[in-house]
């Protein structure tokens, strides 16, 4: 599903490059559309990097000093791994560590999770340049898009049964005897994160889908001697608090521990942007 979504989106950005192309070999020869209100009539494609991933974009005046931006980004690292420990091998009280279940689990230290990073955006915004001869600019807008910004899973797929049968053993044996021992997992920070019934751990980071977008930026989108122009745009993305989800959708809460993960998520309300645009004008 996800090779079929980029393959899509590769041919959306390849057939809007060669409309726009288009476009502009046109217009060279017509009449500028509105050219004392600069309405529409300029174009621009542009290729841009940075905090929000690589894209595309196209940008056209609206007013004397509002442009109109609207594109896509977006990145996708690939696998990042690491070990986390194992909290069953931190169980120390007798009653449970009696427990076969238990014991089973406290025989692995540590589990290689794979971290995959995965953030793509369309957008939409609008500049105000409000100092005229002068490359600077506010922007504002939307971004809207993945809400999965980063994917835990382990590498052994299927192999974290132990893990499973052990947490099941301490949530029987807390309704039980109303005790409150934490669940059996593998530790990211101060949070645990559970195995499923297939023994997989299967965790996500989920933030808004759409994020409004706050920013300045500095340079030109459409070139007055020439095609190319360079703006330079940083700003945030406010994307909610970050929330780590099982794939049952069930919120992993923070043990309060002082690992900083939760205390960073909790005023990590927004995503900055430092973005870099490369741009051609059409026309």
């Amino acid at each position: 599903m996800a090779k079929d979504m980029k393959h899509y989106i590769h041919r959306l950005i390849i057939s809007f490059t060669i409309l726009f192309v288009a476009i502009g070999a046109k217009a060279q020869n017509a009449d500028k559309l509105y050219e004392e209100d600069g309405l529409f009539n300029h174009l621009s494609v542009g290729l841009t990097t940075g905090l929000t991933g690589a894209g595309i974009d196209v940008v056209m005046p609206v007013h004397k000093i509002v442009t109109l931006r609207v594109g896509f980004s977006g990145w996708d690292i690939g696998d990042i791994k690491f070990k986390a420990i194992n909290t069953a091998t931190e169980i120390t009280q007798m009653q449970m560590v009696e427990e076969d279940a238990v014991k089973r689990s406290q025989m692995v230290d540590k589990v290689e999770l794979a971290v995959e990073p995965n953030f793509w955006n369309f957008y939409v915004m609008g500049e105000v340049h409000p100092f005229k001869g002068q490359p600077f600019y506010f922007s504002a807008g939307l971004f809207a898009g993945s809400q999965n910004f980063i994917h835990f899973r382990n590498t052994n797929a299927g192999a974290l049964g132990f893990l499973y049968d052990a947490n099941q053993k301490v949530e029987e044996y807390n309704n039980v005897f109303r005790t409150n021992y934490p669940p059996i997992g593998l530790k990211f920070g101060d949070y645990v994160f559970t195995a499923d019934e297939y023994g997989n751990i299967d965790v996500r980071m989920k933030t808004n889908a759409v994020k409004p977008y706050l920013g300045i930026g500095f340079g030109q989108h459409f070139a007055k001697a020439h095609r190319l122009s360079l703006a330079l745009d940083a700003g945030l993305l406010f994307w909610g608090t970050p929330k780590f989800l099982l794939n049952n959708d069930t919120e992993i809460k923070s043990s309060g521990k002082n690992s900083g993960i939760s205390g960073a998520l909790s005023w990590l309300k927004a995503w900055p942007n430092l973005q870099i645009r490369v741009a051609y004008k059409i026309f």
